[in-house]
C-alpha cells in the first residue's frame, strides 16, 4: 500500500480529489478533518484518530479500522459494509442511515466495538460479527440487524423500535432498561439474554430461543407475541406475574403470522 500522510491527504482533498483508494493511513491524526464524500475504500486506518471528523455519505467499505478513534464523529451515510472495526471507538458517533453490512472483528479475541451512545438509526447490520459489541444508550431505531451474531453485546438502555433482528444470535446480550417496542426478534437465539427492567411493548419474540432468559423486574409490557414451544425450564415472568398478568397477550403461531410491525 502506497503511503500517505494526513496532510497530504488533505491538500489533495482541498483540490478536489475525492478517491483515495487502498492507501495506508494507519496511524493519521485526521481529528476534526471535514471530509464528507471521500471514498476510502479498502484503505488501511488501523489506529487512526478520526474523532469529530465529518466523514458524512464517504465509502469505507472494506477499510481497516482496528483501533481507529472514531468517537463523535458524524459518519451518516457511510458505506462501512464489510469493514474491519475490532477495538473501533465509535462513542456518539453519528451513524445514521450507515450501510454496515458484514461489519467484522477481524480477529476472534477482539473487543466488540464502542457504538455507546451512537445514532444508528435505520442503519443496516445485516450478517455483522460484533460480539461483545457496546450499544449502552444507542439509538437503534429500525436498525436492520438481521442474521447477526451479537453474542453477549450490550444493549443496556439502548432504544430498539421497530429495530430488525430477526434469527440473530443474541445469546447472553445485556437489554437492561432497554426501550423495546416493536422489535422483532422472530426466530433469534436469546438464551441466557438479560431483559431486566426493560421496557417491552409489542415484542415479537415468536419461535425464539428464550432458554433461561431473565424478565426479572419488567413491568412496562403489553402485546408480546410469545412462542408457544420455548426452550428452557427456567422460562418465567416472576415479577409480571405478580404485577401486570393480565396485560401479556400470549398469541399462538397461527395468530403470530398476523402480526404487523
Amino acid at each position: 500500500m502506497k503511503r500517505m500522510s494526513a496532510e497530504d491527504l488533505l491538500n489533495h482533498y482541498e483540490a478536489g480529489q475525492r478517491d483515495f483508494l487502498l492507501l495506508d493511513l494507519s496511524g493519521l491524526d485526521l481529528r476534526g478533518a471535514s471530509l464528507p464524500h471521500i471514498n476510502l475504500m479498502g484503505v488501511d486506518l488501523v489506529g487512526a484518530d478520526l474523532s469529530g471528523a465529518d466523514l458524512n455519505n464517504a465509502d469505507l467499505s472494506g477499510a481497516d479500522l482496528t483501533r481507529a478513534n472514531l468517537s463523535y464523529s458524524n459518519l451518516s451515510g457511510v458505506d462501512l459494509s464489510h469493514a474491519i472495526v475490532g477495538e473501533a471507538n465509535f462513542t456518539g458517533v453519528n451513524l445514521s442511515g450507515a450501510i454496515l453490512n458484514g461489519l467484522i472483528l477481524g480477529r476472534e479475541d477482539a473487543q466488540g466495538p464502542n457504538f455507546t451512545e451512537a445514532n444508528l438509526t435505520g442503519a443496516r447490520l445485516v450478517e455483522v460479527q460484533l460480539p461483545r459489541a457496546n450499544f449502552t444508550g444507542a439509538n437503534l431505531t429500525a436498525a436492520d440487524l438481521a442474521y447477526s451474531h451479537l453474542t453477549r453485546a450490550n444493549f443496556s438502555e439502548t432504544f430498539l423500535l421497530g429495530t430488525f433482528l430477526k434469527q440473530a444470535n443474541l445469546a447472553g446480550a445485556n437489554f437492561r432498561r432497554a426501550q423495546l417496542f416493536g422489535t422483532f426478534f422472530v426466530e433469534a437465539c436469546l438464551s441466557e439474554a438479560c431483559f431486566e427492567n426493560a421496557s417491552l411493548n409489542c415484542v415479537n419474540f415468536y419461535h425464539a430461543d428464550l432458554n433461561q432468559v431473565n424478565f426479572d423486574l419488567t413491568t412496562d409490557y403489553k402485546r408480546l407475541v410469545m412462542p408457544t414451544g420455548y426452550r428452557g425450564d427456567r422460562y418465567k415472568f416472576r415479577q409480571l406475574r405478580e404485577t401486570r398478568q393480565e396485560n401479556v397477550a400470549v398469541k399462538p403461531p397461527v395468530q403470530a403470522h398476523s402480526v404487523h410491525w
